[in-house]
């Protein structure tokens, strides 16, 4: 039912993003014309109230109605669409889809673990603030584990989705990637309140990926990107920090203000050598070693 609802409050935000204002009758036959959601069948004033609802409480997305403009619903304000662009868009690829089965089969995407499964009861805890249960198996455990956890906020990375959560009253927030999910239930009787200073984009400020460290150290990163490479990098920044900060004929020079984990070195390792690091040093040292040990494999 939770997920049925989901449902229903994603088709209305995004038809009404798509028509800007409709009335009832206009979207029900939108409605009506989706026969995977409607199942031929009409939309009712309380089914629209229910999406209505889903829309604020899932995805914080208000929506009105206009009473002196024959009574026609539309969003109030787009602040709030950011934090559900993604999911939006890909609704939208995902409706394309099924009216266009004929063409099914010429649209592809790239897979995503089954581990999404669990997202619409994670989402549904978090606009609850009830805590979870969750079992749960690491890639390199030989067993599951059982641990409580409160949700802050999901995030998609390198085609994986991951919950960052406070697992059993810790101090500290962990990731955990939903495809390594076995169970997940919502303790209806356990409330959680994220603290006012936590913001989940803050968090993810000054980090490629997922992967964060507890003392975070932000450094400075130079990137030398060659003539092929740097028009991409510009219509499609690596971070939002990027800045292009030397322009030459046959290359230019990026900059960056990260924290250097895991996922960011390989993220470089991927362009090979369209791209060298110029700083820090400590980083361009890293690198070398990779690559050093890469080479020495094919010797």
């Amino acid at each position: 039912m939770e997920n049925l609802r989901f449902r229903h409050g994603m088709w209305l935000v995004n038809t009404l993003l798509n028509y800007k204002k409709l009335s009832r009758e206009e979207l029900n036959k939108l409605w009506m014309h989706n026969v995977d959601l409607s199942r031929g069948e009409e939309l009712t004033r309380n089914q629209l109230n229910r999406a209505i609802s889903s829309a604020l409480d899932v995805l914080g997305v208000a929506i009105e109605c206009d009473v002196k403009d024959r009574y026609r619903y539309y969003i109030a304000g787009d602040d709030s669409l950011k934090a559900t662009e993604w999911m939006l868009s890909s609704y939208s690829v995902n409706q394309l889809m099924t009216e266009g089965s004929n063409v099914r089969e010429r649209i592809l995407l790239e897979e995503i673990p089954s581990g999404q499964f669990f997202l619409p009861t994670i989402i549904e805890a978090m606009s609850k603030g009830k805590a979870m249960e969750l079992d749960y198996k690491k890639f390199s455990d030989s067993e599951p584990y059982t641990c409580f956890i409160e949700p802050y906020c999901v995030k998609l990375s390198q085609q994986r989705w991951y919950l960052l959560a406070r697992k059993n009253r810790s101090s500290h927030l962990q990731l955990f990637a939903l495809d390594r999910m076995l169970q997940l239930r919502i303790l209806e009787n356990v409330d959680f309140q994220i603290p006012d200073y936590f913001s989940s984009k803050d968090y993810f400020a000054h980090y490629f990926g997922v992967y964060a460290v507890i003392s975070p150290v932000i450094e400075t990163i130079r990137l030398k990107v060659d003539l092929f490479w740097r028009s991409y990098f510009r219509t499609l920044p690596l971070h939002a920090s990027q800045q292009e900060v030397e322009t030459h004929n046959d290359y230019s020079v990026f900059e960056y203000k990260l924290v250097i984990t895991p996922d960011l070195i390989n993220k470089f390792l991927e362009y090979g050598a369209s791209i060298e690091v110029l700083a820090p040093k400590s980083l361009r040292e890293k690198i070398r070693d990779i690559t050093t040990q890469m080479a020495s494999l094919y010797q």
